[in-house]
């Protein structure tokens, strides 16, 4: 197998139009590689746009890419290029390679950081705004990225993320057996998978707080105040640190803002309830301010002159006075 990242695109594209919100939205499989290892996601994108900003999810422990489809979804119908992927090991259910034996936080980084070099290479996606979404355990493998790629890393969004892991595995640790542990925390405790004797000793003594809080771009945390697993302080703790962040708290939420991201904590505090109609608007508007979704080029096969497209990259017939639209290649404005 050839050990060089490269990106393998499925025979299948689904070319779904998901009628979200917005843009017309298609998806594809998408394969990234990292060290001879395949990593498997879904690309969200709109229909017909030309290089628009990336937005990179990453699932919270035990979850996969499924779980944060709906949210790329969404986005791609905003008008962002949205990819949603599998840690390699990072669940039972995972697509990617790897076995959760080997998997820990720093494998993870690795892993987005595979994902985030392949993903620039794509022709739709304006590799000077990539933007890095992640819950939970992706949020905490997000920022510590970040870190280390700031010129590469234009903006970030954390949900409820868990910088408090390394506590958390001390605390369950005393209890003997950590494996046991994790099988009740998947019965119950946020959808937590049994961790390996790896992960437990790569990350209980590990300083999240030194290393994190210098990433110098723009932060975005949203926080359910009633989460059991992270407690919001981490999130108040955190964005003292960075110089440009803003914490949003979701009341009565818990770890997890809809079903599919909750893990198996099911009606516990908070638990049955969807966020994301209150969560999505400020995502939407946090990445409006910083990272606006137009684009910089339009792909197109026809090269007629006189042919329209908005900012998001779609074709339109007539564009009302006002709007800003591409033609010829050109950023106008219609009078």
């Amino acid at each position: 197998m050839n050990v060089m990242r490269r990106i393998l695109f499925s025979g299948v594209m689904l070319l779904m139009s998901l009628c979200v919100s917005g843009a017309d939205v298609i998806s594809e499989e998408l394969w990234c590689n990292r060290d001879g290892m395949n990593i498997y996601g879904v690309m969200y994108r709109p229909e017909g746009a030309g290089k628009v900003p990336v937005v990179i999810l990453s699932h919270s422990s035990s979850l996969t890419h499924a779980a944060m489809a709906g949210y790329a979804e969404r986005l791609a119908a905003e008008g962002y290029a949205a990819y949603c992927f599998d840690f390699c090991g990072g669940s039972s259910e995972s697509k990617s390679d790897g076995s959760t034996d080997d998997m820990t936080v720093f494998t993870e980084m690795d892993d987005l950081r595979a994902v985030i070099s392949d993903v620039k290479q794509l022709d739709y996606v304006d590799a000077d705004r990539v933007v890095l979404l992640g819950s939970s355990q992706g949020g905490l493998v997000s920022a510590l990225l970040a870190e280390t790629m700031a010129d590469e890393v234009y903006a970030m969004v954390l949900f409820y993320p868990a910088f408090n892991i390394p506590e958390l595995v001390k605390m369950f640790e005393g209890f003997g057996d950590f494996g046991s542990m994790g099988d009740w925390g998947s019965s119950g405790m946020g959808g937590m998978m049994s961790m390996s004797e790896t992960y437990i000793n790569a990350i209980k003594d590990y300083d999240v707080w030194a290393n994190i809080g210098t990433y110098p771009h723009p932060v975005c945390i949203v926080h359910g105040t009633s989460d059991i697993i992270v407690p919001i302080s981490n999130s108040e703790k955190a964005v003292e640190l960075y110089p440009d962040a803003v914490l949003h708290r979701i009341e009565g939420a818990n770890h997890g803002f809809n079903e599919a991201n909750l893990g198996s904590m099911g009606s516990m505090m908070g638990g049955g309830k969807d966020y994301d109609d209150e969560v999505m608007p400020i995502v939407f508007a946090f990445l409006k301010e910083n990272v606006p979704a137009g684009i910089s080029s339009v792909v197109s096969d026809d090269t007629t002159s006189g042919i329209r497209y908005n900012i998001q990259g779609m074709r339109i017939d007539k564009p009302a006075k006002g709007m800003l639209y591409i033609e010829d290649g050109k950023k106008k404005t219609a009078r």
